[in-house]
């Protein structure tokens, strides 16, 4: 039963995190004059009617309405359901590798913000800053909480490297090959994670993301960006167990 409800409970965040991606993405970012209840009240993205409870039930609804708006009939967009399904087994995957509660909830603080930077990152190739500000946050608490001098370390030093090769590759290419969000999501996985994990992490996110982006070439012929920060937090999810 209690898995249950830990599964149902990411799927409330994932559909959140969605429904906050899809207002940012629309408005460019979100700024202190748009936090307030009215501006978080859930509309249909086609028909801009408001809608109730009953439209909001993370899966259910998607399944009684048949993915439709019940007031336009439009489709509703796959996506949020794949965020609710995505954020629900990444929470159950945390409930079984997490060995107590307080580790418990600092994994699913780092998680959470971590999948949803990786949500729009797979969307529109961007890292939002308003997250990457909790997920430091998050981090360096971890990290103080915990005495992990030698995580503080690593993470500097290896994001240094990184930071310099990101100039120095800009420079060569005349354009921008990774983003700034994109090492500050290193920063903060180095922070998290021991530096053998984090050394797993980056080596299996590089990998993939090379197989990706040459897959793409190979196809496509053409260059195309592709999600690092998607990649990593998937990364760092299945390094999680490790420590």
């Amino acid at each position: 039963m209690n898995l249950i409800l830990f599964f149902y409970f990411g799927c409330i965040l994932g559909s959140f995190f969605q429904s906050l991606n899809s207002r940012m993405a629309s408005q460019d970012s979100l700024t202190e004059s748009q936090l307030n209840v009215r501006s978080f009240r859930s509309n249909c993205d086609k028909c801009g009617h408001q809608l109730s409870i009953i439209d909001l039930i993370p899966i259910i609804s998607f399944l009684y309405l048949k993915g439709r708006c019940r007031f336009c009939d439009k489709k509703i967009e796959v996506q949020n359901l794949t965020a609710e399904v995505i954020f629900g087994f990444v929470f159950l995957f945390l409930s079984f590798n997490s060995f107590n509660t307080f580790d418990l909830a600092f994994n699913v603080l780092f998680f959470s913000f971590i999948f949803a930077i990786a949500l729009y990152d797979f969307e529109y190739f961007l890292v939002p800053k308003i997250y990457l500000l909790f997920l430091l946050l998050v981090s360096c608490s971890f990290v103080v909480m915990h005495g992990y001098l030698i995580n503080v370390i690593f993470a500097s030093v290896i994001t240094g490297i990184i930071f310099v090769m990101k100039l120095i590759l800009d420079h060569i290419k005349k354009e921008e090959t990774f983003g700034l969000g994109d090492v500050f999501v290193i920063f903060c996985l180095g922070l998290f994670f021991e530096p053998f994990s984090f050394s797993l992490i980056l080596f299996l996110s590089s990998f993939l993301g090379l197989l990706i982006f040459g897959l793409r070439f190979i196809l496509l012929n053409k260059e195309k960006k592709v999600p690092f920060a998607t990649i990593m937090a998937i990364g760092a999810l299945g390094i999680s167990p490790l420590g």
